[in-house]
């Protein structure tokens, strides 16, 4: 199993190196999506988020090109969730295929009205109800001024606090192979591997 993982991450690495335009684009889009209703709560966007950035650390592609694409994602999926909710009120709530995931919903609605405007930077590291936070703050008709203030700044630091320590890995893994061989590539795999597993244990969506 760990020689055909490796080998994967190798075909990996040398895509992104192949294609760095793309793999800051397919960043942009994760990013995206995980802060998009239902969507964010089942792509593991952060965990390939943080294998790129590992990449951007091995010097593949520049990490402040993932850093600004991370962070335009995840402002644009934020935006985008606000103003369905903006812009279709109660009525978001019962389009597919938001309607499959009343439970999300409820636990989203007590989030924001426990938190308030505090939600949206709150609720962007809080797995499940961060995909669901931007669309109620819509419905609920928080300022926009307001709304983007949050949806900016806590989209700078949620990109800084996962893609620079990962960069910093990647970095780091660079040493390990000149010094241990395929330890290196090992150890690479193995924060792709925790990181999706992390995802796994908190995401927790189930439709019903």
């Amino acid at each position: 199993m760990i020689p055909s993982i490796g080998s994967f991450l190798h075909q990996a690495a040398d895509l992104v190196a192949q294609q760095p335009l793309l793999a800051i684009g397919f960043v942009f889009v994760l990013a995206l999506s995980e802060s998009l209703p239902v969507v964010g709560a089942l792509v593991p966007g952060t965990a390939t988020i943080l294998t790129i950035s590992a990449m951007a650390g091995v010097g593949l592609i520049p990490v402040w090109a993932v850093l600004i694409s991370a962070c335009l994602g995840a402002i644009a999926g934020d935006g985008a969730a606000y103003w369905l909710g903006h812009c279709y009120q109660e009525q978001a709530l019962r389009m597919w295929p938001m309607a499959r995931y009343p439970e999300a919903i409820r636990r989203s609605e007590e989030f924001f009205a426990r938190h308030g405007g505090k939600s949206i930077t709150i609720a962007r590291f809080t797995p499940v109800v961060r995909a669901f936070v931007p669309l109620i703050a819509g419905i609920s008709g928080m300022n926009p001024r307001r709304f983007y203030t949050a949806n900016v700044a806590s989209a700078i630091v949620w990109a800084i606090s996962h893609i620079v320590p990962a960069a910093a890995a990647g970095a780091s893994f660079v040493a390990l192979h000149q010094h241990a061989g395929a330890m290196g590539m090992t150890l690479l795999m193995l924060v792709g591997l925790a990181a999706f597993a992390l995802w796994k244990i908190h995401a927790g969506l189930r439709p019903e």
